[in-house]
């Protein structure tokens, strides 16, 4: 910071006690504007990691690094799955992208998710830049798991995991994944699974959903879960609709009779995927009914998923509308999860109308990269900072977890700091809207210890 010295003559260089020029945005005053002047400051406001952002007469104002900087905060991880290495499948760059179907190399190693992961192991791993020797040092470090897992989530703050552990199938065992991780993890159980078994066994409507109900009380008070979740947007999208007892036990009786409760969809005539929409609406609402009596929140797929198997025009989560304004199941407390991406203003809205519907920003962090701080900011144009909850939907590889809760930290802040400079919110409420979203919302929402900071 010499050459900054140097020109204590050229400039006024406002800062803030505890800042820096590393660490601040700043305006600089240049009297008298010169080329050669300006030259040096600019390297300064570079060296920095700054950059100019207009020049009025005399006044040469640049911006330095981001004063909003939430790397230090701890998170909870409100949406994400368990893994183990042994399972893992496919080349890295395969399992950073969202598609089942397999993606060519020529474009899945061009995807910024999956440079931004590279360049920040090489990072973490002391390592060049060069994808082969990144991804020869991983394997090395990966064949100790829990020490390379240890290193990954200590620097990237992750105190909790909520663990929806519908997927994968089979089931991981959790005490394996608990032992792998080192971090606190709490569950979040979801319907469908167990809607399946209770298909594959066939009994009787009444029967049927005495077992359905006995599982959803158990799954909380038993074995200590603290939510439900509905994917029910795949293969049914979101247009959910309350449905009469009668009528879910006809379909219900129909596609028994028939033989076909466990056909996949393509395999169904047109009545029957009639009649198991009808049935699954039936039991995602005799689910959040559930989730109100036992004061759990319910999550609910929206918006992005696996590509081919989710229909994103019936995954906004305004078709949830009938759900959310429903007078008994609007009670439950809706959380849209992946933030309904890329409805994510429609989102907004919901969480800004309606007192019982909140946003879980899993799977728009990290997968849309650099676009994380826009849409942020567009989900704070109406949400209250008290309905947003950070989330990964990390899953498989121990590097998504671990670049949601870098990178979604970096666009957080980014994202309050441009509300701070807008004129829209102070210094102080920014840091506390990034604790609320990063990890206060989800331990009042899901009843969860403190986190240690």
């Amino acid at each position: 910071m010499e050459e900054a010295e140097e020109l204590s003559d050229l400039a006024q260089i406002r800062l803030p006690p505890r800042y820096s020029i590393k660490d601040v945005e700043s305006s600089f005053y240049l009297f008298p504007s010169q080329d050669e002047e300006s030259s040096s400051i600019r390297r300064v406001l570079d060296c920095a990691g700054g950059r100019i952002i207009k020049t009025e007469g005399t006044k040469l104002i640049m911006r330095g690094n981001q004063m909003i900087d939430l790397s230090h905060y701890s998170v909870v991880d409100g949406h994400c799955h368990p893994f183990l290495p042994e399972r893992e499948r496919g080349e890295l760059d395969q399992l950073l992208n969202l598609s089942t179907i397999p993606i060519p190399r020529l474009h899945s190693e061009n995807i910024i998710l999956y440079r931004k992961v590279m360049m920040e192991l090489a990072r973490v791993l002391g390592c060049p830049l060069r994808l082969d020797e990144i991804l020869r040092r991983r394997r090395e470090e990966y064949a100790r798991p829990a020490e390379y897992i240890g290193r990954l989530f200590e620097e990237a703050k992750i105190d909790t995991l909520l663990l929806d552990t519908g997927y994968p199938r089979p089931p991981i065992p959790l005490e394996e994944f608990r032992r792998l991780v080192r971090c606190r993890v709490r569950c979040i159980y979801r319907l469908e699974p167990l809607i399946s078994r209770l298909f594959q066994s066939a009994p009787p409507f009444d029967e049927l959903l005495e077992r359905y109900e006995e599982a959803l009380e158990s799954a909380v008070r038993d074995k200590g879960h603290v939510g439900f979740k509905s994917v029910i947007a795949y293969g049914f999208g979101l247009r959910i609709q309350r449905v009469e007892e009668g009528s879910a036990r006809e379909a219900y009786e129909r596609l028994r009779d028939e033989g076909v409760l466990t056909l996949p969809l393509r395999r169904k005539s047109p009545r029957a995927v009639r009649d198991e929409k009808t049935l699954r609406n039936y039991l995602v609402c005799r689910g959040i009914e559930k989730s109100i009596d036992l004061d759990v929140p319910f999550q609910i797929h929206t918006g992005i998923g696996d590509s081919p198997y989710i229909d994103l025009r019936e995954a906004n989560p305004l078709h949830l509308f009938d759900v959310i304004r429903d007078e008994e199941l609007g009670k439950a407390k809706i959380v849209l999860v992946h933030a309904g991406y890329p409805y994510v203003e429609e989102a907004g809205f919901l969480a800004n109308n309606y007192p019982n519907v909140y946003i879980d920003l899993s799977e728009m962090i990290p997968f849309i990269g650099p676009g994380m701080r826009e849409k942020i900011l567009q989900l704070l144009y109406m949400s209250p900072t008290t309905k947003i909850l950070y989330g990964s939907d990390g899953y498989n590889i121990p590097e998504i977890f671990w670049i949601s809760a870098i990178w979604g930290k970096q666009a957080l802040s980014e994202a309050l700091q441009e509300l701070v400079e807008s004129g829209a919110i102070d210094e102080d409420y920014a840091y506390k809207a990034g604790r609320l979203i990063l990890w206060e919302n989800a331990v009042r929402l899901y009843k969860l210890p403190p986190v240690g900071l």
